[in-house]
């Protein structure tokens, strides 16, 4: 089966910490995944961890955990943490990852033209050193394209909630969550 990833990332500056998820998802189930995804929608938004109430947030992770997919996450850690170089460590790390797993896809969550030139820099000084192969697509999508991509945003979520002493979401999801943990300095 065909597998593609979808990833989001999540970050806490003052405890340290930036987190990128990268859901593995199998495209066969791709589209009752987004049919349960959007049964959790309200009005014409996104599903986004961050603006959703306790309960919610547990009927997302419920949703995540009922399929079958694993979630590679990246956490980067660092005192003073500053964003871009922590997501450059990070992406680094993932795309090594999900390379070695040959995938052939992944779609990110698309931020501003500036950081997405940022990020495909990256990818391509990757494939310069020879961390990763030709066949690994990356390409940018806003996170209202596809519900695939709010997998990965609640994933985040859970794994930031854990991360700051709250692991109840994080135990829903389960152990389909594959993290390494990387310094960044």
């Amino acid at each position: 089966m065909f597998l593609a990833a979808y990833a989001d990332e999540s970050y806490d500056l003052p405890l340290g910490v930036y987190i990128l998820t990268a859901s593995l998802v199998y495209l066969t189930e791709a589209e009752a995944i987004r049919d349960a995804l959007y049964a959790l929608q309200s009005g014409p938004h996104k599903v986004h961890w961050y603006k959703s109430a306790e309960r919610r947030r547990a009927d997302l992770a419920k949703v995540v955990q009922k399929a079958s997919f694993m979630h590679n996450v990246v956490i980067g850690r660092g005192r003073a943490l500053k964003p871009e170089r922590a997501r450059r460590k990070c992406l680094e790390a993932l795309l090594v990852e999900l390379d070695a797993m040959k995938i052939d896809s992944i779609l990110l969550e698309s931020r501003q033209e500036r950081n997405n030139l940022l990020d495909r820099q990256i990818v391509s000084a990757c494939r310069r050193k020879g961390l990763v192969s030709q066949h690994l697509h990356v390409s940018f999508a806003p996170g209202t394209a596809t519900p695939l991509l709010w997998i990965p945003d609640v994933v985040c979520g859970a794994v930031l909630a854990a991360e700051r002493g709250n692991p109840a979401y994080l135990e829903i999801i389960g152990d389909a969550v594959h993290s390494i943990e990387i310094e960044v300095r």
